[in-house]
């Protein structure tokens, strides 16, 4: 980093030298004008003392030396009125004084301009230096933060770029930037975003806020977020100064975090699937136990002597729906242990909410919990993937009759759903067991609490990851009536609506897979 440089006044190479030839000089001019009869104003000479002593840079030392001089005059003036009674000494001596005075006069102000020319030029390289220091600093922390500006005029589309701008666009500093040099690096998927940002500019957009993707000559990806606000604005241009964020490593960071909370998810699924492994025998069971059953009713309806064809089509019929029944069954319980990326797409909620029931079923009965169901929302649609929110729910579903073991009052169970404001929908799970501790509150939905003696303390934080990662919201209160009640609010999908929201989250999804392979 460049230190500031001081600058000095120019002075005399040896000012003491300068200063006893003055003195020399004085002396030998004063002993010429008093000793020799000549008739010249010899003390005119005093104006090259003066001179010797302003070429050393000293205004005080000039004043004292012209001082010097005009007494010296004075004096040799007074010494020869003494000898003889001509005006010429009068004369000569008012002429030298007026030569020593206006040589005086002229060298003092030069020396003033010239003393105030430094201190210009002084305070310029001072600033000049601080600004070098800040401009040093500027870079060092761009470098750091990875951050460039960019500087931009529409219509003419003339650019300005920081050297940390030109790292990110991986372009060498002897480039003239350019918007084409712009679009050279977007990613060909991001292209018509990158397009869309200059032609906000030149719409006169007040604020450009965007993040896209640069594919860089080596195939590496880069990810950068663009903020930029309009400067100033004339007849003729716009200008717009903005910052340029290579986020790439918040990205990936990202996406990592993503993938391990999807892991993390179904390890958590496969630990809820071992705990409902009763439950589940007993639903698989039932419906092939009945299609036994059905099977041998036909048969007998078919071999008596005189055939029941409509009672055996009966059975065959219930055999269909119980088989189909056992597939469902089959199909939730191998999406749920199948470890893939989520998929996006629009939901039935309340049947959502029902087979998720359906699943917890005979743990309700082995547990003797009633279930109060009332699902009021049979055709609203919600964007998500379906296996991740029932594993919320199932989830919440195990903690309210955990939470009711040994409570005192009837174990019961309440799931309604409703429409709340603003286009969302809302789950509530509500359950009649101790309810919330106070001190609990904050910390329900923290990674690694729990208030069981051998829960892990991630189902709920898992809960709140996935809820979010849907463009919701989970929380947890403590109703009047009593026990605890965690509601779910997620956006609702409209069935007139464009698929943006669906859309967005498969992107952010595929995004994270695509950068875990």
């Amino acid at each position: 980093m460049s230190q500031p440089t001081a600058v000095h006044r120019p002075k005399s190479e040896n000012p003491r030298a300068l200063l006893a030839l003055a003195a020399l000089l004085t002396l030998a001019i004063f002993l010429i004008d008093i000793l020799t009869p000549l008739t010249i104003a010899v003390a005119v000479l005093y104006v090259v003392v003066v001179l010797l002593v302003a070429a050393t840079g000293s205004q005080q030392a000039t004043l004292y030396s012209a001082i010097g001089c005009a007494v010296l005059t004075i004096f040799a003036f007074l010494f020869q009125r003494t000898v003889t009674e001509d005006a010429g000494p009068l004369a000569r001596c008012v002429f030298s004084l007026l030569a020593v005075a206006s040589t005086s006069l002229l060298a003092m102000r030069n020396l003033a301009k010239t003393a105030q020319l430094q201190e210009e030029m002084q305070i310029r390289a001072t600033a000049e230096a601080a600004l070098a220091r800040s401009e040093a600093f500027l870079a060092e922390a761009q470098q750091l933060s990875q951050t460039g500006s960019i500087a931009m005029r529409v219509p003419d589309d003339t650019m300005t770029w920081s050297d940390e701008a030109y790292r990110i666009f991986g372009y060498d500093r002897t480039v003239t930037p350019a918007a084409d040099l712009i679009l050279a690096r977007a990613h060909p998927e991001d292209l018509p975003l990158v397009v869309s940002v200059r032609d906000q500019m030149r719409r006169g957009a007040p604020l450009i806020d965007v993040r896209h993707r640069l594919r860089m000559p080596d195939g590496t990806i880069k990810h950068v977020h663009l903020v930029s606000r309009r400067r100033a604005a004339a007849p003729d241009y716009t200008e717009y100064v903005g910052a340029l964020m290579d986020i790439t490593t918040a990205v990936q960071t990202q996406q990592a975090l993503q993938r391990t909370s999807t892991e993390l998810a179904h390890v958590m699924r496969m630990t809820t699937l071992g705990e409902l492994a009763a439950s589940i025998a007993h639903e698989v069971t039932q419906p092939i136990a009945a299609i036994v059953t059905c099977g041998d009713s036909a048969l007998r309806w078919l071999n008596r002597p005189q055939p029941d064809v409509g009672e055996a089509t009966q059975s065959i019929d219930q055999m269909i729906r119980d088989a189909r029944r056992s597939s469902d069954i089959i199909r939730q319980i191998r999406s749920m242990a199948q470890k893939r990326d989520p998929v996006y797409a629009e939901t039935a909620l309340d049947s959502l909410v029902r087979e998720s029931i359906e699943l917890m079923r005979r743990e309700l009965q082995d547990h003797h919990v009633e279930s109060v169901i009332d699902l009021t929302l049979p055709d609203a649609m919600i964007c998500g993937d379906r296996v991740q929110l029932q594993q919320v729910l199932i989830n919440l579903l195990m903690n309210a009759v955990q939470a009711m073991e040994g409570a005192g009052r009837p174990r019961r169970l309440w799931v309604n759903t409703a429409l709340a404001e603003s286009r969302q929908v809302q789950v509530t799970v509500r359950d009649a067991g101790k309810g919330i501790a106070p001190e609990d509150a904050d910390r329900l939905f923290s990674a690694f609490f729990t208030t069981k003696a051998e829960g892990m303390g991630m189902g709920l934080s898992i809960c709140r990851s996935i809820v979010e990662a849907h463009g919701g919201r989970i929380w947890a209160d403590s109703p009047p009536e009593g026990g605890a009640a965690f509601h779910i609010m997620l956006p609702l999908h409209l069935a007139d609506a464009a698929d943006g929201e669906c859309a967005a989250l498969r992107h952010a999804a595929e995004a994270g897979s695509e950068h875990g392979q």
